[in-house]
């Protein structure tokens, strides 16, 4: 099965529906669900890639997952206070299937090798590899001493008509929790690199062999289908043009900072206007948490440049009719040129 779409919710409408209708079952650790075997969607413009609704719009949750990623952490302190009941419920410290190490190979666990680095120099050596490839699932992540392994197994980046398209392979997939989350990060991911490499951002394809919803999100989904169909315009600014790597540092920095309550104040943070605006909502989640009261919640989230972000703060959204949704094609998107 193939489900593609232009912005998340028109593939989030279409992926739920299928799930509900699937006859595909499971029992798992987790509890009972349907699923869609070996599905791939494609998602055309990777920046529509939040949604714009009250039930799934969850910016702050998915940015954070973003940057605990991209510091190379496998610390839950870190990103649990974002999201408090971030799995496995009962562990604590390190956890050795966190994707951060994989990735940029910091050392924790034996974790030595920057693999988004190595893609990067990779496609910039040969623009046509098909060996720029992150894994992320390793042989011992499958041993029964293991509780946890992650849903990723791996990620391709393919430079194809001067644009760079994002393969993301998994093994499993929560439709609901995970799968929202996985497209923000992959495709935060692909931009960087996109940028770095001074090319488009094409399309993000992800195939799944268990794409499932389980028992006990099926209310929820249904209260997501009830706010009907969103802005097909609702994507994410550009990330600026050039490699952004040292902007990305800065970023991670920065919400160290405000994480240990370091930066409370937004004028403190010195930052390029794309990054500083991701800085401003992290810092809104941190005054909200921290209790630090409407008037300094309000004068610091002011600061924000691009009024994209405020529809996650104050919302209201709009109902499109089905048959209004236009026609566009990936040439008519701004997908990074």
């Amino acid at each position: 099965m193939i489900i593609e779409g232009r912005y998340l919710d028109e593939i989030l409408r279409k992926l739920y529906s299928e799930l509900s209708q699937s006859t595909d079952t499971f029992h798992a650790s987790k509890g009972k669900g349907q699923d869609l075997l070996a599905s791939k969607v494609i998602l055309k413009d990777p920046r529509a890639r939040i949604s714009a609704t009250a039930t799934r719009g969850r910016l702050i949750s998915a940015l954070a997952e973003f940057c605990w990623y991209m510091s190379g952490s496998a610390d839950l302190d870190f990103i649990r206070f974002y999201i408090q009941d971030y799995p496995p419920e009962n562990a604590t410290g390190s956890i050795e299937d966190a994707y951060g190490p994989r990735l940029l190979g910091t050392g924790e666990f034996g974790r030595s090798i920057n693999q988004v680095n190595q893609v990067i120099e990779r496609l910039r050596e040969k623009p046509d590899t098909r060996r720029a490839v992150i894994s992320l699932l390793e042989p011992s992540d499958l041993t029964a001493l293991r509780t946890e392994a992650p849903c990723t197994v791996a990620l391709q980046f393919i430079h194809r008509r001067n644009r760079l398209h994002l393969i993301a392979m998994m093994r499993s997939n929560d439709a609901y929790l995970g799968f929202p989350h996985d497209v923000f990060c992959f495709t935060m991911i692909q931009e960087f690199v996109a940028r770095a490499l001074g090319i488009k951002v094409g399309e993000y394809h992800h195939f799944a062999t268990s794409l499932h919803l389980y028992e006990a999100d099926v209310g929820r989904v249904s209260r997501y289908l009830d706010e009907g169909f969103q802005n097909p315009t609702f994507a994410m600014p550009r990330m600026p043009n050039g490699c952004q790597r040292e902007n990305l540092e800065a970023f991670l920095d920065v919400e160290q900072c405000i994480r240990r309550g370091m930066i409370s104040e937004a004028d403190k943070i010195s930052l390029p206007v794309y990054w500083k605006d991701l800085a401003l909502v992290l810092l809104r989640h941190a005054d909200n948490k921290m209790k630090r009261g409407t008037i300094v919640r309000g004068g610091n989230f002011s600061h924000i440049s691009n009024p994209f972000y405020k529809n996650f703060f104050v919302k209201s959204p709009t109902a499109l009719s089905p048959d209004g949704e236009g026609s566009l094609t990936q040439e008519e998107f701004d997908l990074g040129g």
